[in-house]
């Protein structure tokens, strides 16, 4: 592990690091007596939580207390990178902020809420990190990365409070449509994106029709056939696009096509 900035200061431990080849084996379970914030730049990484696993994309931003077990799930052996900040509660008083700030560590069942996507957040999550080492440069290293962690605090403090006011739903319509989108020509089923979002088949059936106005089914065939027409266009053959667009049974494909656009696909 290559440790690029590393920062400790009054109650709290900042580390930005990379593993150019990561092995599931050297991370194991572990709890912290302080508070930890994660963020994932880049890997084919996962994270669970109390036995909750959370898929992970860049940006994305966990959080553990300090009685919840967590450990990192790696995929596969490619480059990984993160932000790791640890801190200890008595951080938040000293700074004269409110207790409701670590709301989203304390309120809420062990393993449950612990991930936060850019999209729930007004900020890149990253960016917040980028901020840290930053202002600790020019700012004195005691209080430097202080300013950007109460601003990331708040801000999943106010996704926190919109996840509670909403049931947990707060843009997930969003990341429902982008996880059906970035796997559109895969074998990607209803139950697959139930098991990624850590969600029943009839949420994300719900929420995704209340989004869409659609079905799961029709979204993901009218957006592989508007894939072929495009590949076709491109000068992609027929049976080639086909395949590569998700349709492994033409006869059906066929079907679907002449439905939909009045023709067969060879015109």
């Amino acid at each position: 592990m290559a440790i690029l900035h590393q920062i400790e200061l009054y109650g709290i431990e900042f580390s930005h690091s990379i593993d150019k080849a990561p092995r599931d084996e050297d991370f194991l379970p572990h709890i912290h007596d302080t508070y930890e914030l994660f963020c994932l730049v880049k890997g084919d990484v996962d994270y669970m939580v109390e036995g909750n696993l959370y898929k992970l994309r860049a940006g994305a931003v966990m959080l553990m207390r300090s009685s919840e077990t967590h450990k990192l799930v790696v995929n596969k052996s490619t480059e990984y990178e993160r932000y790791v900040l640890n801190f200890a509660p008595s951080v938040i008083s000293r700074a004269c902020f409110s207790a409701e700030l670590l709301s989203p560590y304390r309120k809420r069942a062990l393993g449950e809420k612990n991930m936060y996507t850019p999209s729930e957040l007004s900020t890149m999550p990253v960016t917040y990190f980028e901020r840290m080492i930053e202002e600790s440069a020019y700012i004195n290293e005691k209080v430097g990365v202080l300013p950007s962690l109460l601003s990331l605090l708040c801000d999943i403090s106010s996704a926190f409070s919109k996840k509670e006011e909403n049931g947990g739903e707060v843009q997930r319509d969003r990341e429902i449509i982008n996880y059906v989108n970035d796997n559109l020509t895969s074998d990607i089923t209803i139950e697959k994106i139930a098991a990624w979002a850590h969600l029943s088949p009839s949420q994300v059936s719900r929420i995704f029709k209340n989004a869409t106005g659609t079905s799961v089914h029709s979204y993901i065939i009218a957006k592989r056939l508007i894939l072929f027409n495009k590949k076709v266009s491109r000068g992609k053959g027929v049976i080639e696009a086909c395949h590569e667009c998700g349709f492994y049974d033409y006869s059906s494909f066929y079907r679907l096509y002449k439905k939909r656009f009045g023709k067969a696909p060879t015109e």
